[in-house]
């Protein structure tokens, strides 16, 4: 489905580090999905196969999120310039669209937009998206609110991934932060989580008709990219919720999941 987006984090961690991405390419794009989010924890050995990769995901057609586990702010508010310049440089050998990091420790009258804004408008051909984490700073509504609101007015090329589940982690309602940020949102991470054993953990969603996550999409487009981010155990269970998720025509009219 057009609208549907497989993080390579979905299956079994063992398999793709010793069978590597690329080796998963094929079967999400034979599933139907629009897309394919790379995760740069993934790359085994610091092996990073990156025009392979491009190439096998470019014959399938997929759109393609480079994830990458780094913080944009540094702990002293300063901008991550050194690992945003290495990370845009492997997004661009990888063909990606967007560049995913976290927001990292921004801190508001200190950490310099205007850098930000330069760096980026160097970068036109790539997009950079700021999910909220599962830290206490780089998952704050507050936090995050007060860095996207500022970068919008100052014209900063830059936009939010919404992850449902992370919310959970960092103990805010999830909400009230699509309140707070749907303006701001062009992606979203679909996952449930729940506690089992004095742990959070992230299950598959749920199939009810008034499951969260159904709740949350609703107030958006059907055609924005939504990624399954939760474990994925076989092609046929895939294929399920790429249709449950992906889908809005087919559907009745009492299942529709989205604004048309």
């Amino acid at each position: 489905m057009k609208s549907v987006i497989i993080p390579l984090n979905a299956f079994d961690i063992n398999a793709v580090l010793k069978n590597g991405q690329i080796s998963f390419i094929k079967l999400i794009a034979e599933s139907g999905a629009y897309g394919v989010e790379v995760r740069r924890e993934l790359f085994s050995n610091g092996n990073y196969p990156l025009e392979l990769l491009r190439k096998e995901i470019e014959n399938h057609l997929l759109f393609t999120v480079y994830s990458a586990p780094i913080e944009l702010w540094k702990q002293d508010g300063t901008l991550n310039r050194e690992g945003l310049e290495q990370i845009f440089q492997e997004a661009s050998r990888l063909g990606a669209s967007w560049v995913k990091v976290s927001l990292g420790h921004y801190i508001d009258k200190i950490s310099n937009l205007d850098e930000l804004k330069q760096f980026l408008n160097t970068k036109d051909q790539l997009k950079l998206l700021v999910e909220n984490d599962q830290t206490p700073y780089g998952g704050s509504i507050r936090n995050v609110k007060v860095f996207i609101e500022k970068a919008f007015r100052m014209g900063v090329p830059v936009n939010i991934t919404f992850d449902m589940g992370n919310w959970v982690f960092t103990n805010e309602n999830v909400y009230e932060a699509l309140a707070e940020l749907k303006d701001y949102i062009v992606y979203i991470h679909l996952k449930s989580v729940v506690q089992k054993n004095k742990r959070l953990i992230t299950i598959p969603l749920s199939h009810d008709l008034d499951a969260e996550w159904r709740k949350i999409v609703q107030h958006f487009s059907c055609d924005l990219p939504k990624a399954l981010e939760f474990p994925i155990e076989s092609s046929k269970q895939l294929n399920e919720y790429i249709k449950m998720v992906g889908n809005n025509k087919d559907y009745e009219e009492g299942d529709l999941i989205c604004k048309s």
